[in-house]
């Protein structure tokens, strides 16, 4: 399915603010030389415990960034324009998103196999319609005018003053934990506590990270961006930083690159799946460093990959998710996504 997208956000620089972990006794946990490491996740395990600054000039500044963000923002049912009996207003529509029911690989093939007819006549998958054209699959009529002009509004929105989506590139610092949950304090929801309340949006993350990694990870509220990224038929690359306990031998390198065998427990079901992992990129940096670029997504995939030729990972840094940098981000902190980097999330 098409992922189309509106800017939500324009400048943002947000430290994180999360809360200290309750210790036993009603005291706060004393954060051990080990876990606090050094900002940016240094070598040691564990998870770092997160103070609040909410009197600092740093988070007082973050906050009047968000504030004024926050104005721009409308609801997304405020947004919705009641378009179905307007026809498309652009100048060229792509025919395989005129299915959008249909996965983008499911919609070429459909178009190459000669299901999909334009005013009745059999066209390639890079065909663009036009106001007026009869797009049809298997015989059957698409509506797609309507949902081709609401796709390029969205995408426009970039420009405009009001705004629906947000989208975000946060650099998670190691012991954040992926989630929303409430119940879990050292969720983004704790950690991001007060932008999130001043944005007034359910942001989620899409491309987790474990509790023990650190980098880049989208935050938004568009449920269409998991779908553009992390669907299995077309997963996106994603760019790693890995560190090791020793020196990693020049035939390893090959072995983890031609893939290795490892069983990992699906997030959803919590079955086992033992298999071989795919064939990725693996590149030594450093003696002790390397770099992986993967679209495979097992849980905890890398580490695993590591264990299975007896080297501990001492720090996971994701640098990339397809063509979105995390570049020079500081540790904690939000950026709004790059127009370049809408075009291409967008287009996916």
């Amino acid at each position: 399915m098409a992922c189309a997208h509106g800017v939500g956000a324009r400048v943002i620089t947000c430290r994180s603010a999360g809360r200290a972990q309750p210790g036993r006794g009603g005291g706060r946990k004393r954060a051990s030389n080990r876990d606090a490491g050094k900002r940016g996740g240094g070598s040691g395990g564990g998870s770092q415990t997160f103070h609040s600054e909410s009197s600092s000039p740093t988070t007082a500044r973050n906050l009047a960034a968000i504030a004024a963000l926050a104005k721009t923002m409308v609801k997304h049912k405020d947004a919705v324009v009641d378009d179905s009996d307007v026809g498309y207003e652009g100048e060229g529509f792509r025919l395989v998103r005129c299915m959008p029911h249909l996965k983008r690989r499911e919609a070429d093939a459909a178009v190459t196999a000669g299901r999909v007819l334009v005013n009745g006549v059999l066209v390639k998958p890079s065909t663009r319609v036009r106001r007026g054209d009869v797009v049809t699959l298997d015989g059957k009529p698409m509506n797609w005018e309507p949902y081709a002009n609401s796709v390029e509004r969205e995408l426009s929105m970039a420009t405009n003053t009001f705004n629906t989506f947000v989208y975000l590139a946060y650099n998670k610092p190691r012991g954040v934990v992926c989630t929303v949950e409430p119940g879990q304090r050292t969720s983004l929801l704790y950690v991001l506590e007060r932008e999130i309340k001043t944005l007034k949006v359910r942001l989620f993350p899409v491309g987790r990270l474990d509790k023990d990694s650190s980098g880049l990870v989208l935050l938004t509220n568009d449920g269409r961006v998991s779908d553009a990224l992390l669907d299995p038929s077309r997963k996106a690359e994603k760019e790693y930083v890995v560190d090791v306990h020793r020196e990693v031998d020049d035939r390893d390198v090959k072995r983890l690159a031609s893939g290795v065998v490892i069983t990992t427990t699906q997030q959803r079901g919590n079955e086992e799946t033992t298999a071989a992992t795919q064939p990725c990129e693996v590149k030594k940096l450093a003696p002790k460093t390397l770099k992986f670029v993967l679209a495979e997504g097992r849980n905890r995939q890398i580490r695993k990959m590591c264990e299975a030729l007896d080297y501990d990972v001492t720090r996971l840094h994701r640098v990339r998710i397809d063509e979105l940098q995390l570049g020079d981000l500081d540790e904690g902190l939000l950026r709004v996504l790059s127009e370049d980097e809408m075009k291409t999330l967008a287009a996916r």
